[in-house]
């Protein structure tokens, strides 16, 4: 068993930042990873929002914040967390292959996409993404469906929608998102908006080449290229059952300092419910976490 201040899970922007603050403290820590160093951002193909740079790709960027931090001697350590338990204010965090004990924990893992639709699991990277920035490009001029609703999913479409031959915008229940964004999908002629629908199955062999989509007790096929189901998903979180974590839609609940109401259990980038969830917001996240687990070991001196 190893002994740390702080363990952060996930190396991706939140994870990065808050590790890159912590190393200027007098704090020991340690990021776990599970995946690859710099977490999802190294699968983003194009980034253009990112104050003071200039259009790079998400591996570039992720390559930017793991050397920034290196150079306070932050180091990425493999570990696929399991399981967190807490007792008498230390946390225990299981990883595959090493335990570790800290006093505060910053949870930096985002979110992933749990398959729900029949046909989903078995099309995943034959058809079934979820990313149209990563993958969007595969699918010019062809047709494609986006299913979910809300910003997120509508800006999904809004990408896709100048790249195919049609793009199915596909919402299980009222269309709920920006105003200026459904205008600007509504007035694309390639686009084309399908309210309180769902789709029942994916099919194909072995790539996606229709969907079955339900509206008004009416089942329609329609044909498909690619089809990005964005309604299942989820935090990834799973490894938090043992502690009693207040959550919203699935995501952690956090104070302006980034803590749960687990106490010394904090959370940053995606993984938190909030509005807007990009690789600045992340960033951001991470650095007010950190300051978040600086007070709560203050306080707890005391």
């Amino acid at each position: 068993m190893k002994q740390v201040d702080v363990v952060i899970i996930g190396s991706g922007p939140a994870g990065m930042s808050a590790a890159l603050y912590l190393a200027r403290t007098s704090l020991s820590f340690v990021v776990l990873e599970k995946g690859a160093p710099g977490g999802k951002l190294i699968n983003v193909p194009h980034i253009a929002n990112y104050p003071a740079q200039e259009d790079l790709s998400g591996f570039m960027l992720a390559q930017q914040f793991l050397n920034s931090a290196a150079r306070f001697g932050v180091e990425v350590t493999y570990g696929n967390v399991s399981a967190i338990t807490k007792e008498n204010d230390i946390f225990t965090v299981h990883t595959d292959d090493e335990t570790y004990e800290a006093k505060a924990v910053i949870v930096c893992t985002g979110f992933s996409n749990v398959p729900s639709i029949p046909g989903e699991k078995e099309h995943m990277g034959k058809g079934v993404s979820y990313c149209a920035t990563c993958d969007g490009r595969f699918y010019k001029g062809k047709r494609v469906a986006v299913y979910g609703n809300g910003d997120p999913a509508i800006q999904e479409a809004l990408y896709l929608a100048p790249l195919c031959e049609k793009t199915y915008f596909i919402v299980p229940d009222e269309l709920k998102a920006t105003e200026l964004f459904v205008k600007n999908l509504s007035s694309n002629p390639s686009a084309e908006i399908i309210e309180s629908a769902k789709i029942t199955k994916i099919s194909g062999e072995p790539k996606v080449s229709s969907i079955t989509v339900l509206k008004d007790d009416k089942e329609e096929e329609i044909e498909i290229a690619g089809v990005f189901p964005l309604v299942g998903e989820k935090s990834a979180s799973s490894f938090l059952l043992n502690l009693d974590v207040e959550m919203e839609k699935g995501f952690i609940k956090a104070n302006d300092m980034m803590m749960s109401s687990v106490p010394g259990l904090f959370a940053a980038g995606d993984i938190v419910n909030k509005r807007l969830k990009q690789v600045v917001t992340a960033a951001s996240d991470g650095a007010i976490a950190t300051n978040g687990v600086l007070a709560y070991l203050n306080s707890r001196k005391k």
